[in-house]
């Protein structure tokens, strides 16, 4: 019995590697032979059942040099879909979003009609888009702190309706589909990751507060039931202001965008960036950079990464912040080389958050 279990679990490990490499890119059988390791003729066996299966298609044949063109494959977009909800404090948004990342549909519910019955009747709305045997799950993206393994929100700050709520567990029970719960800056790293422009990277999400994703060697820290994405709650000032999670001098405390600005003439980052030549948003521009190097430091001397992605708020006009945190980075090195580090901007589109809710769902779904 073991042994058949074993080749079953081969089998279906081999079956989600050759989707996950196609959900990237189009690749010939030849291509996907050398990219996992697997021979030719059991390549062409899986590729053969999946295309049987209508979960692959194939493109038009490629001239590449001598012999036969090579038939690119691809995923059949439509096959599979995820569900997709986006709980922050200023409103929440569902989407379906097909396998190949793209949002076919989306609703907005303002913060103060958001709850789960809400929720429910949104996803049933976009269900009326596709077919429902085609959605392989529910991504759920919030900030933190939460509990990933239980789908439980717990007590992220200015969130207090949602404090303890198992909003995993619920949507799972009302929409009989599974639903998984992660932290948005992690669900946005996971949508970097698929990107394909580093597999050693920080993710910075700073807008009301401070999160992070940290992937390393093309996996997302901290396995299941992981507690991540709080780098915003690490100290770097001992002695410095209190922070809502309890502690002293949280990153968050000084980068966040509303702590960054309070007493300021800004009320929003996008206005800094647009008033940059005056004297007071270049100084706020330079205390961003000193709390957010801080942090990234921290972080290099524990985790070696080569890119630092910016999401969220700061990302508007990123490029001014991006140069200059290049250059505080390398000037802190104290020793070790970080002036190759890259600091980028991460996608800025505004539904990057929402698709990010679709990597959620297939980074589970393709993992056996």
């Amino acid at each position: 019995m073991a042994k058949a279990h074993n080749a079953d679990y081969i089998k279906e490990y081999n079956r989600k590697t050759v989707l996950r490499l196609l959900r990237r890119e189009p690749m010939s059988r030849a291509q996907l032979a050398r990219a996992t390791g697997l021979t030719r003729a059991a390549t062409s066996l899986i590729a053969d059942e999946l295309l049987s299966e209508g979960v692959l298609t194939e493109l038009s044949p490629q001239k590449t040099g001598r012999g036969r063109s090579a038939i690119p494959l691809a995923v059949n977009r439509d096959r599979y879909c995820a569900l997709g909800v986006v709980l922050d404090r200023l409103a929440c948004t569902v989407g379906l979003i097909d396998f190949d990342g793209n949002l076919l549909s989306s609703k907005v519910l303002e913060s103060s009609e958001a709850s789960i019955d809400a929720i429910v009747e949104g996803l049933e709305g976009l269900l009326k888009h596709a077919d429902q045997r085609s959605v392989v799950g529910i991504g759920i993206s919030c900030p933190g702190p939460l509990s990933v393994q239980q789908g439980r929100i717990l007590n992220p700050p200015r969130f207090d309706r949602w404090h303890g709520v198992p909003i995993g567990s619920m949507l799972t029970e009302r929409m009989g589909i599974p639903a998984y719960l992660e932290h948005d800056a992690c669900g946005l790293a996971l949508h970097q990751l698929e990107k394909g422009e580093s597999s050693d990277f920080l993710l910075l999400l700073v807008q009301e507060g401070v999160g992070s994703g940290i992937v390393s060697n093309g996996q997302l820290l901290g396995g299941h039931g992981r507690f991540t994405g709080e780098l915003g709650h690490t100290s770097i000032r001992f002695d410095g202001r209190r922070c809502e999670c309890g502690n002293r001098g949280c990153l968050e405390t000084y980068a966040s965008i509303p702590n960054l600005l309070e007493g300021s003439c800004f009320a929003s980052w996008k206005e800094l960036i647009d008033d940059f030549d005056s004297s007071d948003a270049k100084l706020l521009l330079d205390r961003e950079v000193e709390y957010l190097a801080a942090g990234v430091i921290n972080l290099l001397n524990l985790i070696p990464v080569d890119t630092v992605y910016l999401a969220g708020d700061i990302s508007y006009g990123g490029e001014l912040l991006a140069q200059r945190l290049r250059g505080e980075i390398a000037a802190r090195a104290l020793g070790r080389d970080f002036s190759s580090v890259r600091v980028l901007i991460a996608d800025p589109r505004p539904e990057a958050m929402l698709l990010s809710t679709g990597d959620i769902v297939f980074s589970k779904f393709l993992t056996v």
